[in-house]
């Protein structure tokens, strides 16, 4: 034992000698428990460990969860920033829809709860007069965005309102990322003139670096108004408008939700034939920009959360054990006169040392699980703050730490405290110290390990089962061996639905003549990509539905060849031809699922529906039903109505093409045949159907991942607690297996008692694990695809697993306790 001076009882008197007192008295308790630790390096190192990976992943998704939700946004007064919907109900998120432009242009004029308001729409176009075209995403956005943010330009000036408006010079400010890449920071670069399609645009600014409104993937922005026609401008019918507004002081959220809503059904009144927004939602734009992701940040948070408390249980196991050994150097220094409070304060300080140490430690650990959790982030983690260590995530890890050191080190610090003295004093440790109450302590850690694991694991094998079933899922149409790849041709230049349809058939045909392509074919937009153009129609011979009643299916735009490239099956009728092109009689055809919610129990073929698409709303005639295919890789197929892109010539295609050579072969042939066409037409998003489904999975692959390394970090604790129950049961009970082993007991029969006796807090720990699972789970309904939350073959299994651990961590020490040799552990104190 280490001499020591005992502690007073007693404390000085005067303030100024009570504060040298206390300093003095804290100087002691570090240096006595530093000194400790130094002579236990294998208990320091393994609880100093154990608390780092805990500390580290909370700091880690902390950090995370700082800069995406609880961080203001980077804007001025950020807490005023809001977005604004349409919708069909007040209040009701489910019937969210984007904005028309003209309501906008009304809420714009109309309103009185806005300072500010402004609508974005992105669009692509292609850069042209450098060595190549260049396909850049732009930001269609109204003049006043950036001043609403409260930002100004890098470099040059801000969109003036005379900007915005018909007929007004084109001018356009660049992304600070495409200002370096492709103009080389170029300080002479205002006043210069680019190519857009083929319109000029005088560069009159340079936006701010790391902007990532309206979102990340915007290049440029040009004026919204001026990028459209007067008369789109005014529609009711279009929606596809995002709208963001700043709140007049003092005007909350619910009071602008209501005037916005009482609005938007005026309006509605006023353009009864082609509106059908009767409510308004108003959403703070922080909540709106991390809705998608804020559910799995927070089951994240969750989970390392109870990791955390696993490790502080086996922690406080450790530290409970380290009481049993200093019980008679506790004894002694209480025999001498020290206090209990003052030896509590003592055990507090090693235990909080231990914890700050293992911050220190988890702030490494917490950079290389936030390296990885970046790494797999999906595209929807909105980093408009950088996530990184700063002083708000050093100061969580402080005070986590410290939460920490209090909550392991409290109970062993008082029942390391509450000695019999005199049986302690005279050696009797085995009994002092392993009665019923510490016993049941340590037990109670052990199952509440066991039953936090069992959580995660549901958790974990939750995720797995979803991912799995996506993978597996039935999408409708084959991935193997086809290349896709986009081609986007200008309004301005193909002016003519001719021009167009004729620039797509050259393509379609050098492309096929191509070695190594086996069939090729054209569609407006790809499954799983998250484009879901649809209008709404109505079927001749039935009342019209008002606007606010029509349904809105998919829309495609498609060549004859392509449901054959896909493998996507005609169930009926027949498929487009070559007949079915301009000047000749309007044919569509449509999806199982529309057929069968439209038509229920009828023929869909030879119907005529009237389409509101376009100028021309000449009916068309259903020729075919062809199988469901899914938009959403997570959700079921939605009716889809496709066209002949003959009789509707559309301007942004994606050709797919079947091949059975390399990919990277075939999509340099796409390039050279678009480029001998038109060579101002760049080829973008190259990929191949495969390299796609993996894109749609990367948010559930997320989840998974990491949910299942924190369950396994979580098992791993939890057979580590479990094997140091059973390991230091095995030393207090060695005198006991002696007796046993004397009096006939045979090596299995204490093998099968030790053994008995973990599986019983194993069986306590998951009966507790499972009830806790039943509850918890269901809150992450939302991240599971086609697995029920509390599904019972996942649980039934997860449980199973985790008693095997529980087991096999009780068989080291059982065994060992096997080969006791009975002379020596009778003889064992």
């Amino acid at each position: 034992m280490t001499a020591e001076r005992p502690i007073p009882i007693g404390r000085p008197g005067k303030s100024g000698d009570q504060g040298a007192y206390l300093v003095e008295t804290l100087w002691q308790d570090l240096r006595y428990g530093l000194r400790t630790l130094r002579k236990n390096p294998g208990f320091a190192a393994v609880a100093i460990l154990t608390l780092a990976l805990g500390i580290g992943a909370n700091t880690a998704i902390f950090s995370v969860i700082d800069a995406v939700l609880l961080r203001p946004l980077p804007y001025k007064e950020p807490d005023r920033l809001v977005t604004v919907t349409e919708a069909n109900h007040p209040y009701d998120l489910s019937s969210r829809n984007e904005v028309a432009p003209g309501n906008f242009l009304d809420w714009r004029a109309r309103n009185q709860v806005f300072s500010e308001i402004g609508a974005s729409h992105m669009k692509g176009y292609t850069l042209t007069g450098g060595d190549s075209p260049e396909r850049v995403q732009c930001a269609l956005t109204s003049a006043n965005i950036l001043h609403m943010l409260g930002l100004n330009p890098a470099l040059g000036r801000d969109f003036q309102p005379s900007d915005d408006r018909d007929g007004a010079p084109r001018v356009v400010l660049l992304g600070d990322a495409l200002w370096k890449s492709r103009f080389g920071s170029d300080p002479t670069i205002l006043g210069k003139t680019i190519y857009l399609d083929t319109n000029p645009y005088t560069v009159v600014g340079v936006l701010p670096a790391n902007l990532t409104f309206p979102t990340d993937a915007a290049e440029l922005w040009i004026p919204l108004e001026r990028a459209n026609r007067p008369h789109d401008m005014h529609w009711y019918s279009s929606h596809y408008l995002d709208v963001y507004a700043r709140l007049k002081p003092g005007v909350s959220i619910a009071q602008a939700s209501e005037e916005m809503s009482r609005l938007a059904a005026q309006i509605k009144k006023e353009q009864p034939e082609s509106n059908s927004g009767s409510a308004a939602l108003v959403i703070p734009l922080q909540e709106d920009l991390s809705g998608d992701i804020r559910p799995a940040l927070l089951t994240l948070l969750a989970a390392v959360g109870f990791v955390l408390l696993i490790a502080c249980a086996n922690v406080a196991n450790l530290l409970l054990v380290r009481a049993t050994v200093r019980g008679p150097e506790i004894a002694t220094r209480i025999a001498l006169g020290a206090g209990k409070v003052g030896l509590v304060r003592q055990l507090l300080t090693e235990s909080l040392l231990l914890s700050l140490a293992g911050g220190c430690a988890g702030l490494l650990v917490a950079y290389w699980t936030r390296q990885v959790f970046l790494a797999l982030s999906p595209k929807s983690l909105p980093q408009f703050n950088a996530i990184g260590t700063d002083g708000r995530v050093l100061l969580f890890t402080l005070l986590i730490s410290i939460a920490t050191g209090l909550l392991f080190g409290l109970l062993p610090a008082f029942r390391g405290t509450g000695l019999e003295l005199s049986t302690t004093l005279h050696g009797n440790t085995r009994h002092a110290s392993s009665g019923k109450n510490t016993r049941r302590l340590r037990n109670l850690l052990v199952i509440a390990e066991i039953a936090i694991s069992l959580v995660l694991l549901a958790g974990a094998a939750l995720t797995i089962r979803s991912f799995l079933q996506l993978r597996g899922a039935d999408l409708g149409f084959r991935t193997d061996h086809i290349v896709t790849a986009r081609v986007t041709i200008p309004t301005d230049k193909y002016v003519k639905d001719e021009q167009v349809a004729s620039f797509y058939d050259r393509v379609l045909e050098r492309v096929r003549t191509t070695p190594g392509v086996e069939s090729i074919g054209l569609v407006s937009y790809l499954p799983l990509t998250g484009h879901n153009f649809d209008n709404s129609f109505d079927i001749v011979g039935q009342p019209a539905h008002a606007p606010d009643d029509r349904s809105y299916p998919l829309v495609r735009f498609v060549d004859p060849q392509y449901f054959g490239v896909l493998s996507i099956p005609l169930l009926a009728g027949r498929g487009f031809d070559e007949h079915d092109r301009l000047g000749a009689a309007r044919s569509m055809i449509v999806s199982q699922s529309m057929a069968t919610r439209f038509f229920p129990g009828k023929n869909p073929l030879g119907r005529r529906l009237i389409v509101y698409m376009g100028d021309d709303q000449s009916p068309w005639e259903i020729v075919g039903i062809v199988g469901d295919v899914r938009s959403d890789i997570a959700a079921a197929a939605e009716p889809t109505m496709y066209f002949p892109y003959d009789q509707f010539p559309y301007r942004y295609m994606v050709l797919t093409v079947r091949t059975h050579t390399e990919s990277g072969s075939v999509l340099d042939s796409v390039r050279r045949a678009v480029d001998s066409v038109d060579p101002d037409e760049p080829v973008y998003q190259a990929r191949t159907l495969d390299e796609l489904i993996n894109e749609s999975l990367v948010p559930w692959r997320f989840s998974m991942i990491l949910l299942s390394v924190f369950a396994a970090i979580a098992l791993l604790l939890a057979a580590a607690g479990i094997y140091g129950v059973m390991a230091y049961l095995v030393v207090q009970r060695t005198h006991e297996v002696g007796v046993r082993m004397a009096l006939g007991a045979r090596p299995g029969d204490v093998l099968r008692l030790v053994v008995t006796d973990g599986a019983r807090l194993a069986l306590l720990g998951v009966l507790a694990g499972l009830v806790i699972s039943l509850a918890l789970t269901r809150l992450m309904a939302g991240l599971l695809f086609n697995v029920s939350a509390t599904d019972p073959t996942t649980l039934g299994l997860v449980a199973c697993l985790l008693v095997l651990v529980a087991l096999a961590a009780c068989y080291i020490p059982a065994r060992r306790a096997a080969k006791v040799d009975p002379i020596v552990a009778l003889r064992h104190e």
